[in-house]
């Protein structure tokens, strides 16, 4: 059975999360600005902690990687980094760098 996998890229780099849960689209909008993240439902959207901690700061979702069970665990090619942000993985890096090429665009034109 896969496992899905929360990172977030507003620092820069993938960060990976634990625990995601809902926060108000309000408040969410507030803490970050511009950030798309992933809907939670009509009225919240994905946020998680960092390292496993629940006391840990609070960041929002912007990446949901479905990695598969028993994954090959082949080498990032372009294909892995020009990837869906809600697609699945099976690559070394367990989904970090899956989707991220769509992010560094971002910051290359920023």
């Amino acid at each position: 059975m896969a496992s899905i996998k929360y990172f977030s890229d507003v620092t820069g780099e993938a960060v990976s999360l634990t625990a995601p849960h809902g926060m108000p689209n309000k408040e969410f909008a507030a803490r970050w600005p511009g950030v798309k993240g992933i809907r939670y439902d009509g009225y919240q959207m994905l946020v998680g902690h960092v390292g496993g901690n629940l006391g840990g700061a609070v960041l929002p979702i912007t990446r949901k990687i479905e990695y598969k069970a028993f994954p090959s665990r082949h080498e990032c090619n372009a294909k892995c980094l020009n990837g869906k942000h809600n697609g699945a993985c099976e690559c070394k890096c367990g989904g970090a760098n899956h989707g991220r090429g769509l992010f560094t665009n971002y910051i290359k034109a920023a």
